[in-house]
Parts: C-alpha cells; sequence; structure tokens
C-alpha cells in the first residue's frame, strides 16, 4: 500500500481502508485495534497508522484514552434518540425547506437513481450497499440546498449516522420496509408539488424508519 500512495496521502488512505472495515461490520463497536496490527496488516509504517487513527479519533469514529487502547467508538440508543435524530430532523427539513423549489430534473434524477440502486442492493441482500444508499439520498437533500454551512454541519456528524445505521439495521433486519419507506418518501420529494408536504414526508419518515428498532442499539 504505501508504494501506490504519497507519503502526504498515506494516512488518508489507511483511514478509508479502516473505515472500510468498520462499515462493513469486520470491526465492531468497542473492538481493540492496534498501530502493529494495522500496520502489519497493510504494510504500512506505525506512524502512518498513528496519523489515520488520529483523522478518525476526529471523525468519530476511534476512540483512544492516554496509555490505554484504541477501540472502535460505540453508538447508543441514548445518542440517536437525543442527538442525531433530533439534529437530522433540524438540518434535512431545512435544506429541504431552503433547496425544494429550485431542484431541477437532474436532482430528481439522482433520487430515481439512489432508489433503483437501492432495490438492486434489497434484491441482492446487501446491507453496507444498501446503507451507503441511505446516507447518498438524505446527503442529497442536504447538498442540493446549495448551503455550504449546513453541509459541513452534516458532514461532521455523517459518519455516526453511518454507525447508527450499521448497527441498527443489521439486528433488525427488514430491507424490504426500508426500501417502502424510501420510495413512499422519494415518490413525495419527485413528484410532490408542495414543499410543506416534501417537509411532512421527509420528517415522518426519519422518525418512523428509526424509532420502532432504535432499542436493538443497548
Amino acid at each position: 500500500m504505501a508504494g501506490k500512495f504519497s507519503k502526504s496521502s498515506l494516512k488518508y488512505q489507511i483511514a478509508e481502508e479502516i473505515k472500510k472495515m468498520i462499515f462493513e461490520g469486520k470491526l465492531e463497536q468497542g473492538e481493540k485495534i492496534t498501530e502493529l496490527q494495522v500496520s502489519q496488516s497493510l504494510g504500512v509504517s506505525r506512524t502512518s497508522v498513528r496519523e489515520a487513527v488520529l483523522l478518525l479519533e476526529q471523525e468519530g469514529l476511534l476512540i483512544s484514552e492516554a496509555y490505554k487502547d484504541t477501540r472502535v467508538t460505540t453508538i447508543s440508543q441514548e445518542e440517536v434518540l437525543e442527538i442525531l435524530i433530533p439534529m437530522r430532523l433540524q438540518i434535512e427539513t431545512f435544506s429541504l425547506k431552503k433547496g425544494f423549489e429550485a431542484w431541477e430534473e437532474d436532482t430528481k434524477s439522482q433520487f430515481k437513481i439512489i432508489l433503483d440502486d437501492m432495490k438492486k442492493a434489497t434484491f441482492y441482500e446487501d446491507l453496507s450497499t444498501f446503507i451507503e444508499l441511505d446516507i447518498q439520498l438524505h446527503g442529497l437533500i442536504v447538498k442540493s440546498s446549495g448551503l455550504e454551512n449546513v453541509v459541513r454541519i452534516w458532514e461532521s456528524i455523517v459518519n455516526r449516522i453511518r454507525l447508527h445505521f450499521l448497527h441498527q439495521n443489521s439486528r433488525s433486519g427488514t430491507m424490504e420496509k426500508w426500501l417502502d419507506e424510501h420510495e413512499e418518501l422519494v415518490n413525495v420529494l419527485v413528484n410532490g408539488n408542495s414543499v410543506d408536504e416534501a417537509i411532512e414526508a421527509l420528517k415522518s419518515h426519519i422518525v418512523d424508519t428509526n424509532l420502532p428498532d432504535v432499542y436493538l442499539l443497548d
């Protein structure tokens, strides 16, 4: 790996590899990782691994304590209920309110493409791909608002949202239900004429797709 990338980009490449292992479920919540383990696995220096770990700590995916272990962070029911869902409601509905009426056919086509890919992921029972598409769909709502400051706030919590989806959805096993719920939302986003209707559909979607199964996190 070290031979393929410049020294300045290596820590980011290592961070992406660790992220991939987390989001594919190869590294579990609370699992210990070591610089030696990662450096040997990827064929890179421990210094580069240490730099990558610092990046992932900033993104909320790893946590280290002085003179103790580095572990994959956990996601709790309390965090989802008290922080992530309220933040998502604020960020996504605000973005929708600001961007909905300016959407052109290209934006609506992107929603349709994501939904079609979700159908394929459901058919193949590919949970990790479905989760990434779910993130893409909600990220599109935020990014199509054109509000860079709001996009930055979204990006600061998106990895915590990924962890929430990964650990809750891997235990609930209801991909067909999630697909139906996203299909209903996309139908309103693409075919609806009222921003108020779209906002209500989005609010209901965020709450209804999460609250019934959030107990699975604890």
